[in-house]
């Protein structure tokens, strides 16, 4: 079974370091190596050692294609120069936003509208994956709380989980109805 084909509009969350960044960088990869450019926002750059070994194989000509943009200070103005961004260049075929909720507290009407108007102006054939930190449902009701996923679902999203069940490198990405064993090495999520 191979990785599952990436939708229009992704939100990936999980539990802090089960590898929902390694998932996005290797989509972003993939895109880069297809000949397309990526735009990458996030308060942080992905951490130095994990994009080395992801981003190794591809020439510096092609690592030049990977644009990374702070979302930090005002978040909604930085998602609408993203936005701006992906429609001025040419061959963008994918836009993470990674972390896009606040790591406390719900997720704001603004962050809500910002995420809403930048899906809303993407350009044709260019995948958007949003990335969250997820946590145990208190209430029960659920195994996993997603912040904002019927907000994002509300606008067409497709919310798929990355499970850490172990204390070593497998993982599961459970989709819409279909789960897949992964296991987490150097290069990115391999089947397992």
């Amino acid at each position: 079974m191979a990785l599952p084909p990436l939708p229009e509009r992704l939100h990936l969350s999980s539990p802090p370091k089960a590898g929902r960044t390694t998932y996005a960088l290797q989509e972003a990869r993939k895109h880069i190596q297809d000949g397309n450019r990526v735009i990458w926002g996030s308060e942080e750059m992905p951490d130095s050692t994990r994009f080395s070994q992801l981003f190794s194989e591809l020439d510096i000509s092609a690592a030049s294609r990977f644009h990374a943009m702070n979302t930090g200070g005002e978040y909604q103005r930085a998602i609408e120069e993203i936005s701006r961004v992906a429609n001025i260049l040419p061959s963008v075929s994918l836009v993470v936003i990674d972390d896009w909720t606040p790591a406390k507290g719900r997720v704001g009407t603004e962050a809500i509208r910002a995420i809403k108007n930048l899906s809303d102006s993407m350009p044709e054939d260019c995948n958007l994956i949003l990335t969250s930190a997820s946590h145990s449902d208190a209430s029960g009701k659920e195994e996993i709380a997603v912040k904002g996923r019927k907000d994002v679902e509300e606008m067409e999203f497709k919310t798929w989980i990355l499970m850490r069940e172990h204390a070593d490198s497998r993982r599961t990405l459970k989709t819409e109805g279909t789960e897949f064993p992964l296991l987490l090495e150097e290069e990115g999520f391999v089947e397992r």
